[in-house]
Parts: structure tokens; C-alpha cells; sequence
């Protein structure tokens, strides 16, 4: 079959969509206004079906149609792009671009570990990295705007592949001075009765709370915070326990009060950290790279000595 739109044209649409008016698309494509218009026009015609609405003042806004045919360009011209890298890849190593999406609740703990174990070492990759929610993260990258996205299992949405990098075995923090403080472990049951310091973020309340109540504890909230060393700092003070899965190499608070972590005993779920992508039959070498990479880590963390006494 002869297809009657070019890869260029593709591009210049998906540029557009993305810029929200054909003047920026032409300005970062290095092309004439007239020109961009023009390619968008005669991509119209190829299809059949408008795709852009154009308004002088507030630039283009999509059609039903062009939302649609958007998903299935960006996929065309990022298929083209790997085709590509990949030759080039074969011959120069490791070259391109690479836009990695990060959970905020990981990015302590691993985005310097990222740019200075892989990005550093790899001049010929323009690495993007980019934080938020796991969920939205994982939606952009399904719209074509992320070629993975580091979350935890428990995160991940319809759609994605993952691989597991490193375990996520939840635990009990304490105060220094908690009843529990010079035991290893703890039954969730014994803490019923106590106040909970809640990581106050989404994925927390989405997954994290409903795990713990399916494992038999209903947290009592007393306090919470958005911020993951403001709950480990309440928590030094005495305010209350919390559950959380990723574990700061040392036992203190900001303000180097002292805390404890207490193995869960009994079944809680996991929460696995992972590296999600969108289903594809060949991943590029670049992204095949940053997952090996990431194993790797993950292997290493779990290996090394962690919450050592400051």
C-alpha cells in the first residue's frame, strides 16, 4: 500500500499539537508559517478529515479526529525515531534522546544515582528526567511524551510493561524512645491503638492505607504531611508511627532525633519499585540500557547496608 502522507508531515503536526499554534511549530521546526500551514493543510487532505481548529487568537485546538490521529502520529514518528537511533546506536553507542519519567516519592533515592551512574557516563544521550505522580507519569508516557517512567509496582495503570528493579518491603517507623524501639519487629495489630503520621500524598492514600487495611490495621490519622522527612521528623518527636517502604541510609530526622524501623511481621503486600514502558515488541538500546542500569542499582541497594546509625 503507497501511503499518501510523509513522515515530515507527521512530524510537523505533532509539533503543532504540541505547541498549541502553527507560528511556534514553524518557529522550532525552522520553518516558514506559511510552509507549516501548508503541510498541516495538505495532511488534512490525505486523511480526510480536519484534524486542527484555528483561531488567530488563541492558535489551534484539536478536533475529535485530530485527538485521536495525534496518538497514532506521535506513535508513527517515535517508531521512526528508534528506527533510526537504532542504527545509530549500532555504530556510535549509546546516542539520542531519552525522556525518563520519576514517582516523586523515589526521586531522593534514585535520580542522583541516575545522572551520575548513566546519564554522566553517556555524553552522545540527551536524558530528560522529569518528577511527579506515578500514575500521570505513566499516562504521558502512554500519549508518547516519556519513553519510561521509574514508580512502584502498586502504581502501575492498564497498558505499561514493567520490570522490577528492587523490592519494596514495607516497614513500621518509630521514635528512638517508642516501646518498640529495641525490637526488630512488630505486628501491625499492636499498633491499632496508636496515632498515625500519614505520607500525605496520592499514590500514599490510594494504595499504601487500603494495603494496610487489608492486612488488618485501620491507621488512626493524626497527623500528616506531604513531605517524606516532615513525617519522619513528627514521628521522632513522638507524634506517632508511620509505614513506609523506601529507607533512608540512617536511623535520624532532619533534626538528628533518633528513629527505629520494625519489620512488619505477618502478610502486608509489597510494593515493588519498578521501571515501566509501553508495550513494544523492541525496545531501543538506550531504554534497554537505562533498565539493565536500573536492575543493576536495585541490585546494589539491596545488597548494601542500609539505616546505619549516623
Amino acid at each position: 500500500m503507497v501511503l499518501d502522507y510523509t513522515l515530515k508531515q507527521l512530524q510537523y503536526f505533532v509539533t503543532v499539537a504540541n505547541h498549541g499554534s502553527i507560528a511556534a511549530a514553524a518557529a522550532a521546526s525552522h520553518i516558514s508559517q506559511a510552509a507549516m500551514s501548508q503541510a498541516i493543510t495538505e495532511l488534512e487532505r490525505v486523511v480526510g478529515s480536519q484534524l486542527l481548529v484555528r483561531h488567530r487568537a488563541r492558535g489551534v485546538v484539536l478536533t475529535a479526529v485530530g485527538t485521536y490521529f495525534l496518538r497514532d502520529a506521535q506513535a508513527l514518528v517515535r517508531h521512526a525515531e528508534e528506527v533510526q537511533g537504532r542504527v545509530i546506536e549500532r555504530q556510535q553507542g549509546l546516542v539520542g534522546p531519552l525522556t525518563i519519567g520519576c514517582y516523586t516519592g523515589l526521586s531522593a533515592f534514585w535520580l542522583p544515582e541516575i545522572a551520575h551512574g548513566f546519564v554522566k557516563p553517556n555524553p552522545g544521550l540527551d536524558v530528560t528526567l522529569t518528577e511527579g505522580d506515578g500514575a500521570q507519569l505513566q499516562e504521558r508516557m502512554l500519549s508518547g511524551y516519556l519513553d519510561a517512567v521509574l514508580t512502584h509496582t502498586r502504581h502501575l495503570i492498564p497498558g505499561v510493561e514493567s520490570t522490577t528493579v528492587m523490592a519494596g518491603r514495607p516497614y513500621v517507623l518509630v521514635a528512638g524512645d517508642h516501646w518498640a524501639a529495641k525490637r526488630t519487629s512488630v505486628r501491625l495489630a499492636e499498633l491499632a491503638d496508636e496515632d498515625f503520621v500519614s505520607l500525605d500524598i496520592p499514590s500514599v492514600r490510594e494504595n499504601q492505607l487500603i494495603n494496610l487495611r487489608m492486612s488488618g490495621l485501620d491507621p488512626k490519622i493524626a497527623w500528616k504531611s506531604s513531605s517524606l522527612e516532615a513525617v519522619r521528623g513528627m514521628v521522632a518527636r513522638g507524634l506517632g508511627y508511620t509505614v513506609l517502604v523506601q529507607r533512608p541510609p540512617v536511623n535520624l530526622s532532619y533534626d538528628a532525633m533518633p528513629l527505629a524501623i520494625l519489620e512488619i511481621e505477618g502478610k502486608v503486600g509489597h510494593s515493588d519499585i519498578c521501571v515501566a514502558y509501553t508495550q513494544s515488541d523492541r525496545l531501543s538500546l538506550r531504554l534497554r540500557a537505562f533498565i539493565d542500569f536500573c536492575v543493576e542499582a536495585g541490585d546494589r541497594k539491596e545488597r548494601e547496608p542500609v539505616n546505619r546509625k549516623a
